[in-house]
């Protein structure tokens, strides 16, 4: 008997169960231990991508239906079991629910730090948990929306990861449907870091990975008016939306309105507090934060070899918005299709970035299953190494990322990448003629 025989079908029930069962014993460890350290659940998710793997190699021949089926039901079963679990691998998700909060006392998370004074008769658990609590919010009014919900609904913990999972399931319908690819469902739905950034560690950036797919799936159908507001729903969520500006160029009338909408959305980031104030705000992310980054290191490093550290920093970083508008404006003046150039510029960025972090992954992840893409599915492993430092961190308050992982992350990344490059025309996806 071989794989395309009998047996098939009960291995590929028996990889996703592999896979479920994985699941339900990192959260039983988590419920029961409680103090797991987060290197074993970053094993555990890592051990999740052999039956992952598994499973999507023996899809291939499943029809659309049962395969869009398989893969609802399996996230629904997997992503609960998360939505139960306590984030063990990140504590945004307390920041998330904390302002959402300050909107409902008539506080001003834009204004006012976690650490502010005026905010000490608020202080609770929810508050405790916040990381960098001298900082103040750098989430567009999009996303403060979302926090608002949130706190409306019962403001919980799991309330966040019920969005984030809720984000997931809706994106992958959107990805069933525009990708004729059964794999492609069942890659989203499955992948492990999706699932433990939304439905464990209540992150929302799945979101903007479905406000980018669908703009680009829109604009390669030429409605204009659908991607100009996807488009400035990505930008609402969080600022990098902005990638697909370039990609509206020959469409002057669309461009105005998603630059101003933009603008608009993005306004309350800066009108709070001085522009030039790097110590809150998004001032003292854009420029300071750095973490697991590739690319960006040897560019700043280029930098100071002919500047001082100080005007080094701001000429790298510099450097990569210029490389980014300039990836976009020649996809646009190739005439490159906009689910492509979209996949094209959102690896650019995440490659130039000087801060990638796991859940940054979730932007790419959904246009890269449509395109059939094998880097990206690589990377979501290998960005596990990311957490390396979280013992440490929770144990000491040091961050300190060993810099053989960070090399095999990349490493791993730029061989996908090298493969993914050899394949053949005749393998490019359905959207890429």
């Amino acid at each position: 008997m071989t794989l395309s025989g009998r047996g098939r079908p009960y291995l590929f029930a028996a990889s996703v169960g592999m896979q479920g069962l994985i699941v339900i014993g990192l959260v039983l460890l988590v419920l029961t231990v409680g103090s797991a350290a987060p290197s074993t659940i970053v094993v555990g998710l890592g051990a999740c991508f052999v039956p992952y793997a598994l499973t999507l190699g023996l899809a291939s021949q499943l029809t659309r239906e049962r395969a869009g089926f398989v893969s609802l039901v399996a996230l629904l079963l997997f992503g609960f079991a998360f939505v139960v679990t306590p984030p063990v691998l990140s504590d945004d998700v307390y920041r998330f629910v904390w302002e959402g909060r300050l909107w409902l006392q008539g506080y001003n998370p834009y204004r006012l730090a976690p650490a502010d004074p005026a905010l000490e008769p608020l202080r609770d658990e929810v508050w405790a948990a916040i990381n960098n609590k001298s900082l103040a919010s750098v989430y567009p009014p999009l996303s403060q929306a979302l926090f608002v919900l949130v706190a409306l609904i019962g403001g919980g913990i799991w309330t966040v990861k019920l969005i984030a999972l809720t984000a997931h399931v809706v994106t992958t319908v959107v990805v069933s449907r525009v990708s004729p690819d059964p794999r492609a469902p069942l890659a989203l739905a499955l992948n492990p870091l999706l699932l433990s950034e939304g439905a464990l560690n209540g992150h929302l950036d799945l979101l903007i990975g479905l406000a980018l797919l669908v703009a680009a799936w829109a604009l390669s159908r030429h409605r204009i008016v659908r991607a100009a507001i996807a488009a400035c729903v990505a930008v609402g969520l969080k600022a990098v939306g902005m990638v697909m500006m370039p990609l509206f160029v020959r469409r002057p009338i669309a461009l105005s309105a998603v630059v101003a909408v933009s603008a608009f959305v993005l306004s309350p980031l800066v009108a709070y507090r001085p522009f030039a104030d790097t110590a809150s705000g998004p001032l003292q992310f854009a420029a300071r934060w750095r973490g697991n980054e590739s690319i960006y290191a040897v560019i700043e490093w280029m930098s100071r070899q002919v500047v001082e550290e100080s005007v080094a920093i701001t000429v790298a970083r510099a450097s990569v918005v210029g490389v980014v508008l300039a990836v976009g404006a020649i996809s646009v003046a190739k005439r490159i299709p906009p689910l492509r150039a979209t996949r094209i510029i959102l690896w650019t960025t995440l490659l130039l970035s000087p801060q990638v972090h796991p859940w940054y992954l979730a932007w790419l992840l959904p246009i890269e299953i449509v395109a059939g893409g094998l880097a990206g599915l690589v990377w979501s492993a290998s960005i596990l190494c990311a957490y390396a430092p979280l013992d440490r961190w929770l144990a000491e308050g040091v961050w300190e990322m060993p810099i053989a992982l960070q090399v095999f992350e990349y490493s791993a990344v730029a061989l996908a990448l090298v493969v993914e490059g050899r394949r053949s025309r005749a393998q490019d996806p359905w959207w890429n003629s």
